[in-house]
């Protein structure tokens, strides 16, 4: 398999795991509609930060030998399903909050963080970056390969969930979370906590 087939292979099969619902896209759509479009940019820079970080990893290897150490895969596994809840567990408990008190409130700088930890301890990502790449990378891969598939997945993860960002911060859906603002926490706090016992029974 040449390089450019496996760059092109490798950026369109995480290009459709990054547009699969999970727990980050629930996440930055809740950032933006309730803590504005500057809050949820940076979460979304930080799941495309993380999102290179894996790439990386995979690039050397490094991913594929976490996904086959069980005690390592665990640890993570359990630190990011409880990571999870605890997200759902604020959706919930501030779900009644008025708008005035929360909008816009948290600085960007814990969104950033709060994408970058969210991508990071979802372990399904270890296994969707280790198997890709594992399934996809030449033998031999040439040296620009290995610089430009981090960079560009990192770009690729960044832009999904710019747009994704963009989309949900826009007035008519603000419009619409400030008049279901409750039901809407609970209703993502829900999905974050389904996803979360999700990634803590995995096998």
């Amino acid at each position: 398999m040449s390089s450019l087939y496996a760059f092109i292979a490798i950026c369109l099969a995480i290009s459709i795991g990054a547009m699969s619902p999970g727990p980050s896209f629930v996440l930055v759509a809740k950032t933006a509609l309730s803590d504005g479009r500057r809050v949820a940019t940076m979460t979304a820079l930080g799941m495309g930060i993380a999102g290179g970080v894996y790439a990386l990893l995979a690039v050397f290897g490094l991913a594929a030998a976490l996904g086959s150490l069980p005690i390592l895969f665990n640890l993570i596994r359990f630190l990011g399903g409880a990571y999870l809840a605890f997200i759902a567990y604020s959706m919930i408990r501030h779900s009644r909050e008025p708008l005035t008190a929360s909008l816009r409130s948290p600085k960007s700088s814990s969104g950033f963080l709060q994408g970058l930890v969210t991508q990071l301890s979802n372990p399904k990502t270890v296994v969707v970056y280790s198997s890709v790449f594992a399934a996809l990378m030449p033998a031999k891969p040439d040296a620009w390969l290995l610089v430009t598939l981090p960079i560009t997945i990192g770009a690729i993860e960044t832009g999904w969930y710019l747009l994704v960002a963009t989309l949900f911060a826009n007035p008519s859906a603000s419009a619409i979370y400030a008049k279901r603002k409750t039901f809407i926490d609970r209703l993502a706090g829900a999905v974050m906590l389904l996803l979360a016992v999700k990634l803590l029974l995995l096998p």
